[in-house]
């Protein structure tokens, strides 16, 4: 059911958060609610980092092939979310990176960085360089420069950051491998994705290499990009328009509460933690005030309850999942191993429900009347039980302990 019509039907922008493939299939939620709303053909910038970056690049990469289907929601499932579900679903991305990485030994295959953007070219994206891409709508997909400490980002129209300029990427500058590699380089899997310059003459002094890592080590809801154009490192000119309705989606990690006392070595994951995550709440404080002060956009958390949405009628989330399953999607892995089909399916109908929620709330005109996607409604309480023991397993798998202290990028 398509959105109702109207004539104010604004361009859309999107923030993709890091969170490993729980944030990937976050992001595809979204991208499914606003195709059946009728909005997708509106987007204008899609900034992403980490695991939402590899949904991004999956987009970008089969964009073409989707406006080519009628570009709606049928050509959304059949050309950009039902082959990125089926190889996540049936592949375990995690072992052959690691199966890769045996072979980084080699001299001048660039390491486990290069191990790793290898991996993600040959499994996830059909075009080679980063330039092949559609350069409308911006997919920007943001890593973090080790030398400089900002955001370094790379889009199919433009690759640079404050410290360099932007420029236009030449044809075998940057691989699509690479550019999601570098933004969804997560910490405790230890990789550092080296970009070289010589192929990139940014008007500012760089560095002969780059040395960059997950894009949510800076900024982990992709948010910076929406917050502003500095007068002394001006936007590339593709940047430089009105400001879309900007949505905001958070599939970051939780701060669990411990009830413990700690010791000296867990204490520095610990802060480490607690450093992630008030640098990201104060990007949230900040977009929370911008919407309060009359932005146009809506903020989601993996976390929000579309069932307890404080300005919606009870009934309209009434297909939502059920509430005793929010907490436990929102533990869920964020490491790149095989997602079982129902885990997916969860976590996209639940950003899908919580975009419908906060629409109805805050931006009506451009809600859904009656979504279509009502697969999980009416879930007896057998079957809740059972979905969340599912999701209980799927949070308590390889780097768990890890994934509990360092909340940011893909390992959330």
């Amino acid at each position: 059911m398509e959105a109702a019509e109207t004539s104010d039907r604004p361009s859309i922008g999107l923030c993709f958060s890091g969170g490993g493939f729980r944030a990937s299939f976050y992001a595809l939620g979204i991208l499914r609610y606003l195709a059946e709303a009728g909005l997708i053909g509106r987007l204008t910038a899609v900034s992403a980092v980490s695991g939402g970056s590899i949904a991004a690049a999956a987009v970008a990469d089969r964009w073409t092939d989707f406006l080519e289907a009628g570009g709606g929601l049928d050509a959304f499932l059949a050309k950009v979310d039902g082959p990125f579900r089926s190889t996540v679903t049936s592949k375990n991305i995690r072992r052959r990176w690691m199966l890769n990485t045996f072979a980084a030994v080699v001299p001048f295959t660039e390491g486990r960085g290069g191990a790793y953007a290898r991996t993600l070219q040959h499994n996830l994206y059909s075009h080679g360089r980063i330039a092949d891409l559609p350069t409308s709508p911006m997919f920007i997909l943001t890593s973090t420069d080790m030398s400089k400490g900002r955001a370094f980002r790379i889009a199919p129209g433009f690759v640079g950051s404050y410290d360099y300029d932007y420029i236009e990427p030449t044809p075998t500058s940057v691989s699509l491998g690479k550019a999601v590699a570098a933004s969804a380089a997560f910490p405790p899997s230890l990789t550092v994705v080296n970009l070289k310059t010589k192929d990139l003459p940014f008007p500012k002094p760089a560095p002969p290499t780059l040395s960059l890592v997950d894009g949510g080590v800076y900024d982990n809801l992709g948010l910076e990009w929406f917050q502003g154009e500095d007068e002394e490192s001006p936007r590339p000119s593709a940047a430089r328009e009105e400001k879309p309705f900007t949505i905001v989606g958070n599939a970051s990690g939780l701060l669990a509460h411990k009830d413990k006392r700690f010791w000296s070595l867990a204490s520095l994951g610990r802060n480490l933690s607690i450093q992630y995550q008030q640098s990201l709440n104060v990007r949230i404080r900040w977009w929370v005030e911008q919407l309060r002060g009359g932005e146009p956009g809506v903020y989601l958390a993996i976390k929000t309850d579309p069932r307890k949405e404080p300005r919606l009628d009870p009934g309209v989330a009434a297909a939502a999942l059920p509430s005793e399953l929010v907490l436990p999607l929102a533990r869920i892995r964020t490491d790149l191993d095989r997602f079982s089909t129902e885990e997916a399916d969860l976590l996209s109908y639940h950003a899908y429900w919580t975009l419908h929620g906060r629409l109805r709330s805050y931006a009506d005109h451009l809600a859904v009347a009656k979504p279509a996607w009502t697969e999980y409604a009416g879930l007896s309480a057998s079957d809740t039980e059972r979905l969340r023991k599912l999701l209980d397993r799927g949070s308590h798998r390889f780097f768990r302990r890890i994934r509990a202290t360092l909340p940011f990028g893909g390992g959330s």
